[in-house]
């Protein structure tokens, strides 16, 4: 009984395999008729000039360009320059005398690292310029949206006040 349904299916699918390996008649093998291909290449912008790019700031675009660039490739040396610096939070401050202070701060992931005027943090390479008794303030060189580079200063605040 298997024999027999298996003859019909395998004859079916020989037949099957063999025509659609066969060329239709009139037409090369491996070229599309006339109505599918276009014309004209397709069109592509290497090499050209963004048309949506002032000419007056072309040369602020290709710096904010190469500026993006350099920045993509840049390795974070610290797991503080993978975060946005607004989600971190501050537990704690200790000052060690001589006006020498020290920050402790939690990542999003439950890790807390001390942190020191100087150091490099966040996704925009954030200075830590100051460490007071309740506040940690960092200042980041942004570019916005009109492609201008300004400093953003952000305060960490020890007790977050409830709005």
């Amino acid at each position: 009984m298997k024999a027999l349904l298996l003859l019909p299916t395998l004859v079916l699918f020989l037949c099957v395999s063999a025509s659609a390996q066969a060329p239709q008649p009139g037409q090369p093998e491996g070229e599309f008729p006339d109505w599918i291909t276009f014309p004209y290449p397709p069109y592509s912008g290497a090499g050209k000039i963004d048309p949506f790019v002032s000419f007056i700031k072309i040369r602020e675009y290709e710096a904010m360009q190469a500026a993006k660039k350099a920045k993509l490739e840049k390795k974070a040396t610290t797991p503080l320059e993978t975060v946005d610096v607004h989600s971190l939070k501050l537990i704690g401050i200790l000052n060690k005398g001589a006006g020498v202070s020290l920050a402790m701060v939690e990542l999003p992931d439950g890790k807390s690292y001390l942190i020191r005027p100087g150091m490099t943090i966040g996704l925009y390479d954030g200075v830590v310029t100051s460490i007071g008794n309740e506040l940690l303030v960092v200042e980041e060189d942004v570019i916005d949206v009109f492609g201008e580079a300004k400093k953003r200063t952000i305060n960490l605040r020890l007790r977050q006040e409830k709005e």
